[in-house]
């Protein structure tokens, strides 16, 4: 096997694997599936309201920063319970950081869906 061949299925492999984390994600996590379900809302609602390119640039973004941490989120919630099985306080920190960042996510995705509709109301 030549060295492209092997490293094309080593990409394979590789989105294969993420693959089958986006289909864990929606299969497990109630969270990642919730943030799903209101990006595919909010998709339907602007494309009502016919926005412009560069919004949509904002709200696709806003979507998936939100996504990405909360499939971050969902596994380091994942690692610390496996690792750590009894209440430990550090353990917590981490956890509640890692939630800090789908929050910073989701007032982002709030401020941006705030700011294209207010231009269509005001």
């Amino acid at each position: 096997m030549t060295s492209l061949q092997k490293t094309i299925k080593r990409g394979a492999s590789k989105f294969g694997a993420a693959f089958a984390g986006i289909k864990a994600g929606l299969l497990y996590d109630r969270s990642i599936l919730l943030q799903v379900v209101l990006g595919v809302i909010t998709v339907i609602v602007f494309t009502l309201l016919d926005i412009s390119t560069v919004e949509w640039l904002f709200v696709i973004s806003a979507i998936f920063i939100v996504l990405i941490t909360e499939f971050l989120n969902s596994a380091v919630e994942d690692l610390c319970d496996l690792l750590i099985q009894s209440y430990n306080l550090h353990v917590k920190e981490i956890k509640d950081i890692a939630a800090a960042a789908v929050l910073l996510a989701a007032i982002y995705a709030i401020i941006v869906a705030s700011v294209i509709l207010a231009g269509r109301i005001l």
